[in-house]
């Protein structure tokens, strides 16, 4: 499966680099809660650590348009709180990394320890 994004050691979206700090930021906290996405508040306090902007919701409506307009319309999806990102967890590599260790770990237990190396090199090279 082809990863579409990659948040370790850096942003990049199917290959190219994100380079803006935010939205950065962004993808990497989207990632971090793949499934249950992040709420709204949860986003700024990420985002905004320091200094809250004058109108945070706002802020990150335009954060969030800004990376659909640059990465695709579908890539980040609306929820009833905040937002999550539009991907499988076998898309995004920290979440396909896990992925691959929990089958080397289970290949480890039933004892299939060829299993296990080759399951944990797939989760190295994702």
């Amino acid at each position: 499966m082809t990863i579409d994004l990659t948040v370790l050691p850096r942003v990049a979206h199917r290959g190219r680099e994100v380079t803006a700090p935010r939205l950065r930021g962004l993808l990497a906290l989207l990632a971090g809660e793949l499934r249950a996405g992040c709420s709204t508040e949860r986003l700024v306090e990420g985002l905004w650590p320091d200094a809250l902007p004058e109108r945070p919701g706002k802020a990150l409506q335009v954060l969030v348009s800004r990376a659909r307009a640059q990465l695709g319309a579908d890539l980040i999806a609306s929820t009833p709180t905040g937002y999550r990102l539009a991907l499988p967890e076998d898309r995004v590599d920290a979440c396909a990394l896990l992925l691959h260790a929990a089958v080397s770990t289970e290949r480890a237990r039933a004892g299939d320890h060829v299993g296990s190396l080759a399951a944990a090199g797939a989760g190295l090279a994702s």
